[in-house]
């Protein structure tokens, strides 16, 4: 049975999947540790225009960082991260500023 972090970055990366955020080399999901710390990380790609993270460290505590002119035409800065308390906050970002902008 699947731990509730992995649970939340399987759907986010679902989301990116579905939302054609898996360009150049797909979308991964991981479990890694970083400092001593263990985190999910899902990756995700627009070809030529925007790459980047989202690091599930629990169910409320789950970061995004990215990197892209997409981003950028989204109206957020070139390279910007930002953190979310739930799963569904994150799916709303990636979807209305990198699926849906």
């Amino acid at each position: 049975m699947p731990s509730p972090r992995e649970e939340v970055a399987d759907g986010l990366a679902e989301t990116c999947v579905c939302g054609g955020l898996n360009d150049s080399y797909g979308v991964s999901l991981a479990k890694t540790t970083e400092n001593g710390k263990t985190y999910w990380l899902v990756t995700f790609a627009k070809a030529r225009t925007l790459d980047g993270v989202i690091r599930v460290y629990s169910p409320t505590f789950i970061q995004i960082r990215w990197q892209g002119a997409l981003a950028k035409a989204a109206g957020l800065a070139f390279t910007g991260a930002e953190v979310f308390r739930s799963d569904m906050a994150a799916r709303r970002f990636l979807i209305d500023h990198f699926i849906n902008p």
